[in-house]
């Protein structure tokens, strides 16, 4: 298993000519073997994780929406202002807050000292953007930056037809709705501890699912209701191992330690983590976290929400369903058994 220590990772500077947009990046995604805007379909990962830091005065990036990404950020240290559409709204040290596709937003540090956030999105296979202030568009790929002349769909095809009735497009499903910026932002401080626990008590910890508080449905795909990916907060006591050795068929795992000490168990070793640390579990990568310090074990888990997913538990020789939520033990048989 990999893991980087996030403070150890160098900051990248990157800034506008002026330096009206001006920030300090730390890739962990990419630091973890991801690619720079390459989701699975590419051989990257599913979500990618990157901390900024702003200095006052500046803003990360233009005024923009994308078109498919979804971006969700934690601030981590400092204040400022998030514009949101034709709002703006103040924010603090430990806020969340996301931003769906077709949402214009921008962050700005209106305090006195440095701003920093983790920045969570997604990598969809295309993307393209919109700039308000400057009347720009974008495409990811070929990464090009334009205003847009327009022109009928059969300018250049074919000669025009004086008098000819326009061209009209098929239809487009309509774009869904997007909440107001208040009810996507929340302090986790306000939320309370869901604490869980085996039968026996083997098992056992408490998290605040943030995604879930900022309206996400669980376990369902962008498009159905959910998120691309989910975000928790998650709280091991001493001597707490939050669930069985277990791997997942689709499913993408990342943790941020955010404070104590633990052990992750893979197949082959025992890695000890501590705060800063990060690492991920790809699908088929079995896993197990315990905490082996004496203080409580803080971390963020994040994870996309593939549409089927299914588990393997080799401690038991378990398998599990998500839907139906089945768990059982598998009996061979021949691929016609029971049809002929």
């Amino acid at each position: 298993m990999q893991t980087i220590h996030i403070p150890d990772l160098p900051w990248e500077e990157q800034h506008s000519p002026t330096r009206k947009f001006h920030s300090f990046c730390r890739n962990v995604s990419l630091a973890l073997g991801g690619l720079r805007n390459t989701g699975t379909w590419g051989g990257g990962h599913p979500f990618d994780l990157q901390i900024r830091r702003i200095p006052p005065g500046a803003a990360i990036c233009p005024f923009h929406s994308h078109f498919a990404q979804w971006e969700l950020f934690v601030v981590q240290a400092g204040n400022g202002t998030v514009r949101a559409s034709g709002e703006t709204h103040a924010i603090t040290t430990g806020e969340v807050f996301v931003h769906p596709p077709g949402e214009p937003h921008q962050l700005i540090n209106t305090g006195s000292i440095d701003l920093e956030v983790f920045i969570i999105a997604d990598n969809p296979d295309l993307d393209a953007f919109h700039y308000p202030d400057s009347h720009k568009w974008g495409l990811r790929p070929p990464g090009k930056y334009f205003r847009m002349a327009e022109v009928c769909y059969f300018d250049g095809e074919e000669a025009p037809v004086t008098g000819a009735p326009p061209y009209v497009p098929s239809g487009s499903p309509p774009s869904p709705e997007i909440a107001p910026f208040a009810r996507r932002r929340l302090h986790p401080d306000r939320l309370a501890w869901e604490e869980w626990h085996s039968p026996k008590g083997k098992f056992r910890g408490a998290s605040k699912e943030l995604s879930i508080a900022l309206g996400a449905k669980r376990n369902t795909p962008a498009g159905l209701g959910g998120h691309p990916f989910d975000l928790e907060l998650g709280k091991l006591g001493p001597g707490q191992c939050g669930c069985p050795f277990h791997r997942h068929a689709a499913q993408w795992e990342m943790f941020v330690i955010l404070g104590g000490t633990g052990t992750v168990r893979t197949t082959d070793a025992a890695t000890p983590v501590h705060a800063g640390d990060a690492f991920i579990h790809p699908p088929t990568t079995a896993h197990q976290f315990t905490n082996t310090g004496d203080t409580d074990l803080l971390f963020y888990l994040v994870a996309d929400n593939p549409p089927v997913d299914y588990w393997y538990y080799p401690d038991s020789n378990k398998w599990g369903l998500r839907a139906p939520r089945k768990f059982f033990r598998i009996d061979d048989v021949d691929y016609w058994d029971g049809e002929e």
